[in-house]
């Protein structure tokens, strides 16, 4: 018994690093997309276009889920919308190094605060160490290529991005905890959010979006960033605890920093190597929980 536990243990974990691979391809796809495009009209269409996805992938395995509780819902969709409209206008003001660093590596943290604050749950040692381990390879790989600025307003954008991924992990796993099956919370939650962001869309100029290269661009992001990357998570996230969840997802600047360099031929320097290493060594370490 305990050895069918911890396979399934790992087979979340694996879950959850499969969706930070896929979160890692979305600054490469919108570096081949179109130029000059609000990020606030490309998250609300990444919203919209996922939340269809996951409605036609729910019709077509004919999933039944009991009914999603309305609070962790309207949570986790706040969380999600607020999470695409402050980060990417977090990374604009700041740059991507300081934005990426701060929003990402803040996310274990706050998740763990807020899972302790809703659930009580305290933390393992294991997750803290692995958890410092993790933030300090974003640290470093988010300033290999130096750092810009300080921007206060950019820095509490993206410390209050951290923040909403950390709800949306935290009010889903209250949902996945009652029952609900867990990609037709996705389904749900992505549908609440869509609907919030219908006006944000129509308030940009979305003309972008019928040209090919915006098509094939939003195509990429709702179906793989989006739609296969949240319904790999909420499956990992049903066996694990939200703060585990939100440290292995740390694989995403990982993955987008071997992206850049494979597909747009951006250098990587050897401390951008050392910091996906150290990334890697913080996972692995946390892997091997049980």
């Amino acid at each position: 018994m305990s050895r069918e536990i911890s396979h399934n243990v790992r087979r979340n974990y694996a879950f959850v690093i499969a969706a930070g691979i896929c979160f890692g391809t979305t600054g490469t796809t919108q570096a081949l997309g179109p130029d000059a495009i609000s990020s606030l009209s490309i998250g609300s269409a990444r919203l919209i276009l996922g939340a269809l996805l996951l409605f036609m992938y729910i019709k077509l395995t004919r999933t039944i889920s009991v009914p999603v509780p309305k609070l962790a819902m309207w949570l986790s969709a706040i969380g999600i919308l607020t999470y695409q409209l402050t980060f990417f206008s977090a990374v604009k003001q700041t740059g991507v190094a300081i934005g990426t660093v701060t929003a990402l590596g803040s996310v274990p943290a706050l998740t763990g605060l807020l899972d302790y604050l809703i659930y009580k749950e305290r933390p393992s040692k294991r997750w803290f160490v692995a958890t410092v381990i993790t933030t300090v390879g974003i640290i470093i790989l988010g300033t290999a290529n130096g750092v810009a600025d300080f921007d206060l307003g950019g820095f509490i954008l993206a410390i209050i991005a951290g923040g909403a991924f950390g709800l949306l992990a935290v009010s889903s796993k209250r949902a996945l905890v009652q029952g609900a099956d867990s990609t037709y919370v996705m389904y749900k939650v992505f549908s609440l959010a869509a609907l919030l962001s219908l006006p944000i869309l129509l308030l940009t100029d979305f003309q972008w979006l019928a040209t090919t290269d915006g098509a094939a661009m939003i195509i990429w992001l709702a179906l793989v960033p989006t739609a296969l990357a949240y319904i790999l998570y909420a499956k990992g996230l049903k066996g694990i605890k939200p703060g585990v969840a939100s440290t292995l997802i740390l694989a995403e600047p990982a993955t987008a920093t071997i992206l850049a360099a494979v597909v747009l031929n951006e250098a990587i320097t050897l401390q951008g190597w050392l910091g996906i290493a150290v990334v890697a060594t913080g996972l692995a370490y946390l892997s091997i929980e049980v």
